[in-house]
């Protein structure tokens, strides 16, 4: 396995972990007055797109063309 297919993959791993942690600390119950100071949803949502650039990034490692090129 090529550096760059290891790396892809923990990036891709760390990226989902660092997503369902986010989203699970959005989703918990919120009771105080003050507003949270961290955007989690926002966190949870950038670490969804880019886990979905990671995916193509090694679709596109694996050989499978995945661009308009003519």
């Amino acid at each position: 396995m090529t550096p760059a297919i290891t790396y892809s993959l923990l990036s891709l791993v760390a990226c989902i972990g660092l997503g369902l942690f986010s989203y699970k600390r959005h989703t918990r119950e919120h009771n105080e007055l003050a507003p949270r100071m961290i955007p989690w949803i926002i966190i949870a949502m950038a670490c969804l797109a880019t886990s979905f650039m990671l995916v193509v990034h090694l679709v596109n490692l694996f050989g499978i063309e995945t661009g308009n090129r003519r």
